[in-house]
């Protein structure tokens, strides 16, 4: 005859029991803590190198401060692990465990391991920091890259054009040729952008009134998605661009093509001394107008874009180098009439100063 318990259970099949629990329930545990360990690890591994010498820096930054962490995060979790199960209440037990108020040697290693941990991420951090801001004073492209509400434009100074993207429709695709260094100045004509290439591992701020200076080399050919990185208003989502690296042949094709884009088109004859530019989705709607010489003339500013300024200038040349006048903002939807003083016979520059070379054009000045 067996002997059972009050619950009905024989000892030897709740011993069973506990014992199967027991062998179950320890393995669960080891694989729940084997996933929290492992899968960071498993994780980094998709952590893109990039497609510069200082993306790998920053790739390899990255690697450096895992590594260093890790020891830090296992030593944490193991004590926790540790306290957990040896200093746990037991069952029944009902005494006060000892107090322990503190330990010297604890105190010490619990400061100087993790200051030796940060002076050496100190010394790394740096030296990637010193790479990735370095700017090289003779770089083999130049590019201007200005963003704006809700787009961007890059200039290419020595060849004398520009690309730029339209707000809602389609993203700036610019190209750069591989292997082959860029510096970028970066701008802003309204409020706070950025820069954010995700191959390029770090972004850059494109201040209102503080030209931002960074260059780079890329290595790998290729589509890059990139986007605008900060908050700038309704349609920051939309505020997107494509770097294209391409080879040094397809560049100078490239080159030539949106030189011959940009190049006025058409014939461009005084009809009076009045002109009416419309301004839609961050774009005029013409390339040239032409005015009456030496006699006072009147823009009529149509702008279509709700809730976005835009303005007239005329300047010499693209190079902003003497300005005759621009207008007063006017924000849309609304037009408004600017009368300005005459001009000598000639060819000028014009553009939207709020929008820069995304907004420009030829101003003829002749006669009828």
């Amino acid at each position: 005859m067996s002997v059972r318990s009050r619950s009905g259970v024989s000892p030897s099949h709740g011993a069973t029991s506990a014992t199967w629990k027991t062998s179950t329930v320890l393995p669960r545990r080891l694989a729940r803590l084997g996933l929290v360990v492992g899968l960071p690890l498993l994780t980094s591994g998709c952590v893109k190198s990039g497609i510069s010498q200082k993306s790998t820096d920053t790739h390899d930054l990255f690697y450096i401060i895992l590594w260093l962490a890790l020891p830090v995060f296992l030593f944490v979790e193991g004590m926790l692990v540790v306290s957990v199960i040896a200093f746990r209440k037991r069952k029944g037990d009902e005494s006060v465990p000892v107090q322990d108020y503190g330990n010297n040697r604890a105190l010490f290693a619990f400061f100087a391991g993790p200051l030796v941990i940060v002076v050496v991420l100190l010394g790394f951090g740096e030296h990637t920091l010193s790479a990735v801001d370095h700017v090289d004073s003779h770089p083999d492209l130049d590019v201007t890259v200005t963003g704006f509400q809700w787009e961007w434009s890059a200039t290419y100074p020595k060849d004398a054009f520009t690309v730029t993207g339209v707000t809602l429709k389609s993203p700036m695709v610019m190209e750069l040729p591989v292997n082959q260094t860029a510096r970028i100045t970066l701008k802003s004509n309204d409020v706070i952008h950025e820069f954010y290439v995700p191959d390029l591992l770090y972004m850059k701020n494109a201040v209102p009134g503080h030209p931002n200076v960074f260059s780079f080399t890329p290595t790998k050919i290729g589509t890059y998605h990139s986007q605008c990185a900060q908050y700038c208003g309704l349609w920051h989502s939309k505020m997107k661009f494509d770097l294209k690296v391409v080879s040094a042949s397809d560049f100078a094709a490239w080159v030539a093509q949106e030189k011959k884009a940009n190049a006025p088109k058409g014939t461009c004859t005084p009809t009076g001394s009045s002109v009416t530019l419309t301004a839609h989705n961050i774009h005029w709607d013409q390339k040239c107008i032409a005015i009456e010489a030496n006699k006072p003339f009147t823009i009529t500013i149509d702008n279509k874009d709700a809730g976005i300024a835009h303005d007239f200038g005329v300047w010499t040349n693209a190079k902003l180098k003497h300005e005759f006048f621009h207008t007063g903002k006017v924000t849309g939807v609304s037009t408004k009439t600017f009368t300005l003083p005459a001009l000598k016979p000639g060819k000028y520059y014009f553009q939207c100063d709020v929008h820069g070379p995304a907004m420009s054009g030829t101003l003829v000045v002749g006669s009828k």
